[in-house]
């Protein structure tokens, strides 16, 4: 019998109250994928009495060789992706939402980047953000040059490694942590070609609230306080984001407080 062929990339597909046709359209744009060698990683982060699970349950007779996770959680499902990163087999890993969508070359054209540039750690990818919840894919709007969501990022299987797993002490803003360390670290790469671009569902990310939100910074700032307090030009964004975010909150006091500390820090 031969040898089972280890994957070249591993996809957690991350599901929480998603409508079933859309789970699907997510599952085919991988299965699709011109690089066949991909593991599928399903992250069922729905509650135990949901339709969305039962939906689920009953085709998963039909997704031969997906890995199904079942851990249900909010927010950004910390637990399940740090879950994810002990069990998957791919060189490299990638974390989307089941109402991402995938161009049919994707994946091959970041495996050449990786290919070609072997002191790569990660690699980020422009994006098309959806305009509705819709199952007509061409329904987005293209977004250059930036990082906003988990879903552009690609990782080496070592990366995680460099930068650690996703904080579970953490209020929100797990996502964006991982991106502060491979930015301050030098580990990510942009690659801009537009046909690797990945169509975005933003309200799949960064479910909390501003509150959440708020506090969720100010842990940030604490954990890497010897950034901020070398970089005053981080530390006023920093302070302006948490200032904004205690103002949607109702926060008055707080508000104030950061509004202050962000004038009066001088660039």
């Amino acid at each position: 019998m031969p040898k089972k062929q280890k994957p070249v990339f591993s996809v957690v597909i991350q599901t929480r109250q998603t409508p079933f046709l859309i789970l699907k359209r997510c599952i085919q744009c991988i299965l699709e994928q011109s690089l066949k060698n991909v593991e599928i990683i399903l992250l069922d982060s729905n509650e135990k009495d949901c339709p969305y699970k039962e939906a689920i349950s009953s085709e998963r007779g039909q997704w031969r060789g997906i890995f199904y996770l079942e851990i249900p959680e909010q927010g950004e499902y910390v637990v399940g992706k740090n879950t994810a990163l002990n069990i998957f087999h791919g060189e490299y890993i990638i974390f989307i939402s089941a109402q991402d969508i995938m161009p049919p070359d994707r994946l091959e054209r970041i495996y050449k980047v990786f290919q070609e540039n072997y002191s790569y750690n990660a690699v980020y990818t422009n994006m098309a953000i959806q305009e509705a919840n819709l199952l007509d894919i061409s329904d987005f709007s293209i977004q250059t040059g930036q990082f906003q969501y988990l879903g552009q990022l690609v990782f080496h299987k070592d990366c995680f490694q460099l930068i650690g797993k996703f904080d579970t002490d953490l209020v929100a803003h797990q996502d964006d942590e991982i991106w502060f360390q491979l930015k301050t670290m030098g580990l990510v790469h942009h690659f801009p070609d537009e046909e690797a671009a990945i169509s975005i569902c933003p309200n799949c990310y960064h479910g909390y609230t501003p509150l959440d939100a708020a506090i969720g910074y100010r842990q940030i700032g604490v954990k890497y306080s010897y950034y901020f307090k070398k970089n005053k030009k981080a530390r006023k964004k920093l302070y302006q984001a948490i200032a904004e975010k205690y103002k949607k909150a109702g926060v008055v006091h707080r508000y104030i407080q950061f509004a202050t500390k962000a004038f009066f820090t001088h660039t």
